[in-house]
C-alpha cells in the first residue's frame, strides 16, 4: 500500500491534519492505538480567544479563528455531524473592579469583536450568581470525542487505519520513503502529544506536560445551556450532563484521577451552582504544552521526510486546524513556518 503520509496519532491534531491532506487530495495511513484517557479525548474542547485572566487577545488568534470556522463547517459536512456549537463564553465578573475592568479592555479596539460591550445576566435559577457576566464571542465547544469517534470509524472504513502502538524499530526509514508493516509512504509525521517525548527522531522538543483533571457530572435542575467561566469552566454537552474542570498539576505527570483535584472541582462547582447533581466521571490526562506555549511544528533537520505536529497545549481544539495548514502549505507549497512555532527555532 503506498501513501503520502504515515501519521502517528489519532488525536486533534492528527485527526487536523489527516483531514487537511484529504482536502489537499494526498493519501494517508494513521498509526494509533485506540486509548481512552488521551488528552484530546478528556479535553473539555472549549475554543475561546481570550486569555480569560487578562482579558487579552490570545497569541494570533485572528488568524486561528478564522481559518477554524472554515475547516469544521467542512468537516461537519464530511462527516455529517455538528460538530462544534458557538455559545460564546459566560465569564462571571464578581467585583465592581472585574465589571470596570471587562468594560475598559472592551473598548479597546484590538479586542472589541471578542467582547460584549454590555454585561448580562443569565436568568437560571440553578446559578448562584444570575448577573454580571461578560459574553466571550466567537468561542464554544467540539464535540472532540463524536469528532474522534467518526473520523475513526471513517479510518476503519476505508483501511485507513493501524490500531496499534507504533513501535519505533518497525519503522525502515531512508531520504525517498518510510516503510511500516504493509505501508510504504512518502512522509511520516508524528502528532503524538505527550507520548512524544519518548520519540528518538525529535529528542529535543522540550514538552513542558500538563496534567488536568475534569469531572463530568449529571443535574436534572440545572438546565444550562451555556459555558459559564468563574475561576474554572462548567460546559453543558447534552441530555443534562455538564463538564467541569479543568485543573493544572506541573508535577504529578500521570493520567491517574486524584482524590485533591476532585475536590477542587467540586468546590468550584459550589461556588456556581446551587442544585443537586451527581458525579459521573471523573478522567485525567497529560497535554503536550511545550517550552514557550507555542506549537512545534516542522520537518527533521536531516530527514526531511519526517515531521512533527506538536506542542498544541491547551488550545489545541483552535491551534490544530490553522498549524496544520500551515504545515501542509510547507510542505507542498513552499510556504515558510512561521519562526514562531518552527521546531527549528529549538
Amino acid at each position: 500500500m503506498n501513501v503520502d503520509f504515515i501519521i502517528v496519532g489519532q488525536g486533534i491534531a492528527g485527526t487536523s491534519f489527516a483531514f487537511e491532506l484529504i482536502k489537499h487530495n494526498k493519501t494517508f495511513v494513521i498509526v494509533d492505538q485506540f486509548k481512552i484517557n488521551t488528552a484530546s479525548r478528556v479535553a473539555l474542547g472549549i475554543y475561546n480567544p481570550l486569555v480569560l485572566k487578562w482579558f487579552t487577545k490570545a497569541w494570533d488568534v485572528d488568524k486561528q479563528l478564522a481559518y477554524f470556522y472554515d475547516f469544521y463547517n467542512d468537516l461537519n459536512i464530511f462527516l455529517g455531524s455538528k460538530l462544534y456549537s458557538d455559545l460564546g463564553i459566560y465569564k462571571f465578573l464578581k467585583t465592581p473592579y472585574d465589571q470596570n475592568n471587562w468594560l475598559a479592555k472592551q473598548s479597546n479596539s484590538n479586542r472589541s469583536r471578542y467582547m460584549s460591550s454590555e454585561l448580562c445576566s443569565i436568568p437560571n435559577a440553578g446559578l448562584i450568581d444570575q448577573k454580571f457576566y461578560g459574553v466571550v464571542k466567537s468561542a464554544g465547544r467540539v464535540d472532540v470525542r463524536l469528532l474522534l469517534n467518526l473520523f475513526r470509524e471513517h479510518c476503519i472504513n476505508n483501511n485507513l487505519l493501524i490500531n496499534k502502538k507504533l513501535n519505533y524499530q518497525d519503522l525502515h526509514i531512508n531520504s525517498k520513503f518510510i516503510q511500516f508493516e504493509h505501508v510504504k509512504s512518502n512522509n511520516i509525521i508524528f502528532c503524538q502529544g505527550y507520548s512524544g517525548i519518548n520519540n528518538p527522531y525529535f529528542d529535543n522538543l522540550r514538552l513542558k506536560p500538563t496534567k488536568g483533571e475534569i469531572l463530568t457530572i449529571h443535574s436534572k435542575d440545572l438546565k444550562l445551556k451555556n459555558i459559564i467561566h468563574s475561576g474554572f469552566l462548567l460546559s453543558s454537552t447534552n441530555n443534562d450532563y455538564y463538564s467541569v474542570g479543568a485543573t493544572y498539576d506541573w508535577q504529578d505527570i500521570n493520567a491517574i484521577p486524584t482524590l485533591t483535584a476532585k475536590k477542587k472541582l467540586i468546590n468550584n462547582l459550589k461556588s456556581v451552582i446551587r442544585v443537586d447533581y451527581r458525579i459521573t466521571n471523573h478522567e485525567a490526562s497529560i497535554r503536550p504544552s511545550s517550552f514557550d506555549r507555542r506549537p512545534l511544528i516542522g520537518s527533521h533537520n536531516k530527514l526531511k521526510n519526517l515531521y512533527i505536529l506538536n506542542g498544541l497545549g491547551t488550545r489545541g481544539i483552535l491551534l490544530a486546524p490553522y498549524m496544520s495548514q500551515c504545515l501542509i502549505n510547507n510542505i507542498y507549497k513552499d510556504i515558510p513556518i512561521p519562526n514562531e512555532i518552527n521546531i527549528n527555532r529549538l
